[in-house]
């Protein structure tokens, strides 16, 4: 679309178009495979999710797991400089983040 035609929309509609056209380039396309059954679980759990958008949905998963990643470096470098959680120090985290 070009910018004349852009600028014509309106406004709102300019800037909307402009968004959308920045988020398309700053995304990059990857393609996956995944086997028959976890496909069909990412499919379902996209659809109830992400209102069916798969892409998304793993976007957000692989986002869960590099922070998950990054928490567990960082408490590897916490161990290595203080040593390991006591158990009380355990019990604590476990009190104030419950699992699931």
């Amino acid at each position: 679309m070009s910018a004349r035609n852009v600028a014509a929309l309106g406004p709102a509609s300019s800037k909307l178009v402009k968004k959308k056209v920045q988020k398309a380039r700053s995304s990059k396309k990857l393609a996956i495979s995944l086997e028959g059954t976890l496909a069909a679980r990412v499919r379902r759990a996209a659809k109830v999710q992400a209102a069916g958008n798969v892409s998304a949905w793993l976007a957000e998963a692989a986002r869960d797991r590099l922070r998950l990643e990054a928490g567990q470096q960082l408490l590897k470098e916490y161990e290595a400089t203080h040593g390991a959680l006591t158990p009380a120090e355990l019990a604590e985290a476990e009190r104030l983040w419950p699992r699931g």
